[in-house]
């Protein structure tokens, strides 16, 4: 079983309110993407972090399950890690799918493609858009105790976390792991951009 998680927590200090709650087509960005995601998995979860007193009473979650990242401002990998728990004990999920939330125009064709039986469980998925690698990405089980340590050890109270800038899709690229990449001839999902209307 697939289950697909939403990488939501971080802040929006540019925009000045949560980029989560941005409306795109009327809509608030990352309930778009959640209902996506609900639509195509009969398991989901949304990580959230800042403000997420505030995206919580805004947001329709529909069936996904939310989870609240306290150390969200370690960046991106915290929140990799906060879903990696959940699911642990939670044997029948084999893959984790991980979507970002800012991310709306991801296509059924790419979660299809994910899923499809044909993917082999002994590698890291990663989309190939044309010829640039992104999101969502397929983890099966038996990588997640590698991403499960990469923290700080003894994070001060103003220390930089070194994870701040990590970006999962370089990690797998230049680690020994095995990835399959698959080819679509289409453009990825475009980022929110506070200037561009979807």
């Amino acid at each position: 079983m697939n289950a697909g998680v939403i990488l939501a927590a971080g802040d929006s200090t540019r925009m000045g309110f949560p980029k989560q709650l941005a409306e795109v087509k009327d809509k608030p960005l990352l309930e778009i993407i959640i209902e996506k995601v609900n639509s195509n998995f009969e398991s989901s979860t949304v990580v959230l972090g800042s403000e997420n007193e505030i995206i919580e009473e805004k947001i329709n979650f529909h069936n996904s399950n939310i989870l609240i990242n306290e150390n969200w401002e370690e960046g991106i990998v915290s929140s990799i890690r906060t879903s990696l728990f959940f699911y642990q004990e939670q044997k029948q999920v084999e893959n984790l799918i991980f979507f970002l939330g800012d991310q709306p125009e991801v296509k059924d064709e790419v979660i299809s493609a994910l899923q499809s039986n044909e993917i082999d469980n002994s590698k890291i998925v990663i989309p190939q858009y044309r010829y640039k690698l992104g999101f969502p990405i397929l983890i099966p089980r038996q990588f997640w105790p590698k991403l499960e340590l990469l923290t700080q050890d003894d994070p001060g109270e103003f220390e930089i976390s070194p994870y701040k800038d990590f970006d999962l899709i370089d990690y797998f690229v230049s680690s020994e792991i095995k990835i399959e990449k698959i080819n679509f001839n289409f453009l990825g999902p475009t980022d929110y951009d506070e200037e561009k209307d979807f």
